[in-house]
């Protein structure tokens, strides 16, 4: 069975969030970013996984719960996504398998996704294998450069791209599968001569076809999976989209939720059929719902148990707390467990 390790791309500031913390540590759906990358790699039983840091490193760090098949790697100095993955052969040095590459700021990719991106690129033999997407409106990312044969053959950047160039319409995600050994002796041989002086990891791919490696592309439709983030409001709207899968994950398993776009439902909640939900409600953390309770409007729930048929009339807060099978709570009651 192939090894699998992962490297997270994780060293730059993200100037256009405009504030001073490293973007990676920006929470969505009050988890960060990194963490839910890093959790992720985890989760398919990725060993090593090496964390490149940089701007803010220590608060990088912190948001990572500790595990020992997580590393951290310092890029002192930004080059370029080739030279953020070179300053990991160090780590990776003795390892033999397939090793992932992902960035730190698409915090929605799935482990279903992944495990895709693993057995497609293990069924064909590739030296690398890159997740990318087809969009109507490409905008400005990079194109994916196709040969008769259906490989990639490199992948164009739209400022360095002909006009034909810019009519594809598949686009580079940023993530990659590679044959370890393969990934690094392909970086020895790439050079900063472009007009930004960074090593770009892409240019491993023309190096890897003119090896006579195979190189392929796996699309994946899941638009919101490898979704990047570069500003507070794609941060927004992104948590707004995965706030709204929850809701109707919920409405169609049998849960009554008023005013859906006033509500916020954590990842963690469990509900149970018949729940009914009002308008303005929160419910965070590991709360539990049983059938036919009751939360009423503009209630706030965070690690809270309710009953079955227990009614919260309104304006209520549960933290901590259990509510017992059959309560009734007036509006604005409280039970908080300290």
């Amino acid at each position: 069975m192939n090894k699998t390790g992962a490297i997270i791309l994780a060293a730059g500031k993200g100037t256009r969030m405009k504030a001073e913390k490293a973007k990676v540590v920006f929470k969505l759906a009050e988890k960060e970013m990194i963490r839910r990358v890093s959790e992720t790699a985890l989760r398919i039983d990725c060993d090593p996984v090496g964390v490149v840091v940089g701007y803010k490193k220590e608060t990088v760090m912190a948001a990572i719960p500790a595990d020992e098949r997580i590393s951290f790697i310092e890029q002192k100095e930004q080059n370029g996504t080739g030279h953020a993955v070179m300053v990991c052969a160090e780590l990776f040095k003795d390892f033999e398998g397939d090793l992932l590459i992902l960035c730190g700021d698409i915090p929605l990719l799935s482990e279903e996704t992944l495990q895709r991106l693993l057995s497609t690129h293990r069924e064909n033999e590739a030296a690398c294998t890159v997740l990318t997407i087809k969009l109507e409106d490409p905008a400005s990312y990079g194109r994916i450069i196709r040969d008769g044969n259906d490989q990639v053959v490199k992948i164009v950047e739209y400022k360095d791209a002909t006009l034909q160039e810019k009519e594809i319409d598949e686009i580079n995600t940023g993530i990659y599968c590679f044959d370890s050994k393969l990934l690094f002796s392909s970086l020895h041989k790439i050079d900063n001569n472009n007009n930004q002086q960074e090593y770009y990891l892409t240019d491993t791919l023309g190096i890897l076809n003119g090896m006579g490696k195979k190189v392929i592309g796996l699309v994946t439709r899941q638009a919101a999976e490898v979704t990047g983030i570069n500003s507070q409001i794609e941060l927004s709207q992104l948590e707004d989209e995965l706030y709204a899968r929850i809701k109707d994950y919920w409405l169609t398993n049998g849960v009554t939720i008023e005013n859906p776009a006033s509500v916020i439902i954590g990842e963690d909640v469990e509900l149970q059929p018949e729940v009914e939900i009002g308008a303005g409600v929160i419910i965070k953390g590991k709360t539990r719902i049983s059938r036919g309770a009751v939360i009423g409007a503009y209630s706030y729930l965070e690690d809270a148990r309710i009953g079955e048929g227990a009614v919260l009339k309104g304006f209520n807060i549960v933290k901590g707390a259990e509510i017992e099978t059959g309560s009734l709570l007036s509006y604005q009651e409280m039970w908080l467990n300290d």
